[in-house]
C-alpha cells in the first residue's frame, strides 16, 4: 500500500503546485532522489506536508493493526495458537478462527480510529477533526477539481492492462495461495504431500516466485525483444530498498541475540517475580505495557515466543483464566508503532524519508497508550463475557502443563 499512497500523493502534489505556480517550470528531480524529494515536501505548506506524512504513516499503522484481526495474519497470533494447541492438547482451552475474529475485530476498529485521530491531530492540528462537514472554500473546491482531473488523466494514461501486469498479478495470487494452503491449520496442506516438509517454508514460495520473475517474459509479443524478463537485476540494484532489508535484518539479529545470550530467560524470571501476587486488572495492564515496550526493540514473533508461555503460566499459577493474559499479550506484540527496526511496515515507511524518526516515535507512543487502554477495555467487557473469563477451566492440570523456565 505504501507505493500506492506515494503515487497518489505525488499526483496530488503536482496538481496543487500547478495551480499555485501556474506554468512556471520547476527544477527536475533525478530518479535516485528519495520519495520526500520527489514529492517536494520542503516546498509544501505545513497543512499539505502534514497530510502527506499522515497518509504515509497510516500505511504502517494500518498494516500492524489489521494483522490483529485474523489468527493467521501475523506471527504472534500463530505463536499463540501453537502454544494453546500444545499446552492444552485435550481441548481444555481452544481458539478457532471464528472465536479469534469475535475477540479481535471489534477492538480493531477502535485501534484504527485511534490511529486516525492521532495522525490528524499531530500532523494537521486538532481543528482538522471538526472540519469534516464544513463547506470547502472556492480555492479548496478548485484544487479538488484539479487533483481529481489529474488523477483521472493519470489513470487514462495507464492504458490497458499489459501482459506483464497480468503475469505479476497471477504470480501474486499463486504466492498468496501457496502461503495460505501450505499449512492452513484446520486441514492438511500441500507441504504434507512432500518429503521433508520442514524444508518447504513460506520463504521457499517467495524465493521461487521471485526467481520466476527473472525468467518470465514481460511481453512475449514484443517484436523487438520478446524474451525480455519482467524483472532485471539492474532494476533490483537501482530500485530495491536494500537499506530497508538491512534494517529489518538488524532487528531479527537483535532478537536472536536476546534469545541466544540468555537475556530472554533472565527477562522471564524477572517477570515471574513481578507478576506473582498482583490482582488481575493491574496484572493485565502491566503485562500488556511490558509487551508493548519489548516489541519496539525486538521482532513481534520473538516477543510473542518469549512472553505468551509466560502469560499462560502466570495466569495458571494465580488461578486466572489463561486467555485473560494470553490474548492481550498476543495482540500487544503487534503494537510496534515507534521504531523503524520494530517491524517491516515501519521500516518500509521510514525508508521513504517522508517521516522522521521523532515523528514516528511521537505518534507511535501516543498510539501505544490508546491501544493499551482499548485492549484492556475490550478484555474486561466484551471478551470477558463472551469467553467466560471469570471462570477458571476446571480440567486444566497445573502440574502437567507448567512450562515456565526454571529460575
Amino acid at each position: 500500500m505504501c507505493p500506492t499512497a506515494v503515487a497518489l500523493l505525488m499526483s496530488m502534489s503536482d496538481a496543487v503546485q500547478h495551480v499555485k505556480e501556474g506554468e512556471r517550470k520547476r527544477k527536475p528531480i533525478s530518479e535516485e532522489a528519495s520519495v520526500a524529494e520527489k514529492m517536494r515536501l520542503d516546498e509544501m505548506n505545513s497543512q499539505d506536508a502534514g497530510f502527506c506524512k499522515a497518509l504515509i504513516l497510516a500505511c504502517a499503522h494500518a498494516s500492524l493493526i489489521g494483522g490483529t484481526a485474523i489468527i493467521t495474519s501475523t506471527g504472534p497470533n500463530l505463536v499463540f495458537r501453537e502454544n494453546i494447541q500444545k499446552r492444552y492438547p485435550d481441548g481444555q482451552i481452544s481458539m478457532t478462527y471464528l472465536q479469534w475474529m469475535v475477540f479481535a475485530i471489534p477492538p480493531m476498529f477502535f485501534y484504527l480510529l485511534a490511529s486516525y485521530v492521532i495522525l490528524v491531530c499531530y500532523f494537521m492540528g486538532p481543528s482538522t477533526l471538526f472540519r469534516w462537514f464544513e463547506k470547502p472554500t472556492k480555492e479548496e473546491a478548485h484544487l479538488n477539481k484539479v487533483v481529481e482531473k489529474n488523477i483521472h488523466l493519470m489513470y487514462e494514461q495507464l492504458g490497458d492492462i499489459s501482459w506483464g501486469e497480468k503475469s505479476v498479478f497471477g504470480f501474486f495470487v499463486i504466492l498468496i495461495s501457496s502461503w495460505i494452503s501450505r499449512d492452513p491449520g484446520f486441514a492438511p496442506g500441500w507441504a504434507d504431500l512432500l518429503p521433508n516438509r520442514q524444508y518447504f517454508t513460506d520463504s521457499v514460495s517467495g524465493i521461487l516466485i521471485a526467481c520466476v520473475l527473472f525468467i518470465w517474459p514481460k511481453d512475449p509479443f514484443d517484436p523487438i525483444d520478446p524474451f525480455a524478463p519482467i524483472l532485471k537485476w539492474s532494476d533490483m540494484k537501482s530500485k530495491y530498498s536494500w537499506s530497508c532489508t538491512l534494517l529489518i535484518g538488524a532487528g531479527y539479529a537483535i532478537s536472536e541475540g536476546v534469545d541466544k545470550s540468555g537475556l530472554s530467560r533472565l527477562i522471564s524470571c524477572g517477570m515471574q517475580k513481578i507478576f506473582v501476587g498482583m490482582s488481575s486488572l493491574p496484572l493485565q495492564l502491566t503485562v500488556t505495557t511490558t509487551i508493548v515496550i519489548m516489541t519496539e526493540f525486538a521482532s513481534n514473533v520473538s516477543t510473542g515466543s518469549i512472553f505468551i508461555p509466560i502469560a499462560l503460566g502466570v495466569a495458571e499459577s494465580m488461578g486466572v483464566h489463561p486467555l485473560y493474559l494470553a490474548l492481550p499479550t498476543t495482540v500487544a506484540c503487534s503494537f510496534a508503532f515507534m521504531l523503524p527496526i520494530s517491524t517491516p511496515p515501519n521500516a518500509i515507511v521510514y525508508d521513504t524519508k517522508v517521516i522522521s524518526m521523532s515523528e514516528m516515535i511521537a505518534c507511535g507512543f501516543l498510539l501505544n497508550i490508546l491501544c493499551i487502554i482499548i485492549t484492556s477495555l475490550n478484555m474486561n467487557t466484551w471478551t470477558y463475557f463472551v469467553f467466560s473469563l471469570a471462570n477458571f477451566p476446571e480440567n486444566i492440570v497445573l502440574a502437567e502443563n507448567s512450562s515456565l523456565p526454571v529460575c
